[in-house]
């Protein structure tokens, strides 16, 4: 989340105050009355020697299976332009594909993509808001824009995009999905009309988008933008969508290409009330007021979906009462809440904090739920490192 303020600070209109007030709070009803279950226990780790080229904390990863079904742990390094392959179950090396900045087959700066095959690599270049169709040698073959230079509202009724392994690009019915958030809290006053979810037909390479942000959190009250209006999507099983909102104690369900969703409790035993910024609708809040709001209340996070444990895992990241515009955004707690496929609640753990666990991060395998793990001693910096976590019923 540190990156996403900083990264997205240009989107934030520095304006003195709000002078008019309009707080919306969303209450967690069963606060306190959730029976506990299960827990969540770390049961390894995962390390990837890396070269003095790339640093840990890299800014996407995806885990993908190869024609021969082995997992391959991919990442991006944003220092070189690359995305570098190893092998997850004995973590050898493996190769790298680069990204040439100018020319033909330029991708400016990479900070995204969604690996369909060796031969049909979809890459996200941020600077140009664009999807690019490159092959294993880093050919670009195709490139769809999501920017409209013509609409001068356009990020006004348009998403941006801070893409992650909790927020990632996903794959549906041969249409690329990107979950996108509005970054000024004044897109808003059109909710109903402002989608966040880009879909793009690689059939045609046609652009849509999906998905409305729930009247019932967002109506009427000022959240700031960026930091509380992020989405996180994962698929059900059943190929449902799941959307995990950051001010909500619920989830909602949709299918991919549907604005109708239907909500479910989703939320955390000791979560509180969840409350906008004290400002009115005909102002954009000051950093100060943003970080105040999302440091000092607890905020969900990341939904991911454990086919092999058969759970959900959704994130909450404690507040800080007494946190000050200066406190490190990634000293929140991160709390681990489980449910079963039917979203009925398990338990929840908490780990620590983002200083320990770079919880953007994440992604689950046959051996557990990875989370980057940040080590302290300065060899820890040759590594990329993953704690791995089970669940494990509690014994009565």
């Amino acid at each position: 989340m540190k990156k996403t303020f900083y990264a997205l600070g240009i989107f934030v209109l520095l304006l003195t105050g709000c002078n008019s007030s309009n707080r919306k709070c969303i209450e967690n009803e069963f606060k306190g009355k959730l029976q506990v279950h299960k827990e969540l226990v770390e049961i390894g780790t995962k390390k990837f020697r890396i070269n003095t080229e790339t640093k840990n904390r890299p800014v996407y990863i995806q885990l993908w299976n190869d024609d021969k079904r082995n997992q391959i742990l991919t990442f991006l390094n944003a220092r070189n332009n690359s995305i570098y392959f190893y092998r997850y179950s004995d973590t050898t090396y493996l190769k790298r594909i680069t990204f040439e900045r100018e020319g033909a087959n330029a991708i400016m700066s990479a900070a995204a993509y969604y690996i369909k095959s060796p031969d049909s690599i979809y890459v996200f270049n941020r600077p140009f808001i664009e999807v690019a169709l490159t092959d294993s040698s880093g050919k670009v073959r195709n490139k769809v824009t999501l920017l409209d230079q013509t609409d001068k509202e356009w990020a006004l009724t348009h998403p941006q995009y801070m893409l992650s392994p909790v927020a990632p690009m996903m794959l549906k019915d041969n249409h690329l999905l990107l979950p996108g958030f509005a970054p000024f809290s004044k897109a808003m006053r059109k909710r109903e009309e402002f989608r966040f979810t880009a879909a793009i037909d690689l059939a045609s390479n046609e652009v849509a988008y999906h998905h409305l942000y729930p009247e019932e959190l967002f109506e009427g009250a000022n959240w700031g933008g960026d930091l509380i209006q992020m989405s996180y999507p994962a698929f059900t099983p059943e190929g449902k969508m799941v959307h995990s909102f950051t001010n909500s104690h619920d989830l909602y369900l949709s299918d991919w290409n549907k604005d109708e969703a239907v909500k479910v409790y989703g939320g955390s035993n000791v979560a509180g009330d969840i409350c906008s910024i004290d400002c009115g609708l005909d102002k954009e809040p000051s950093n100060e007021q943003m970080l105040e709001a999302f440091l000092g209340q607890d905020g969900y996070a990341a939904i991911l979906h454990d086919p092999y444990r058969k759970v959900y895992y959704r994130y909450l990241l404690r507040g800080m009462p007494n946190a000050t515009p200066k406190t490190p955004i990634d000293s929140k707690n991160l709390v681990v809440v489980m449910m079963d496929e039917q979203f009925r609640y398990l338990g929840e753990t908490e780990l620590g904090t983002g200083k320990e666990w770079n919880w953007t991060n994440s992604f689950v395998s046959p051996e557990g739920l990875n989370i980057e793990k940040i080590g302290t001693e300065v060899e820890d910096d040759d590594y990329l490192t993953f704690g791995i976590f089970s669940v494990r019923a509690i014994q009565e």
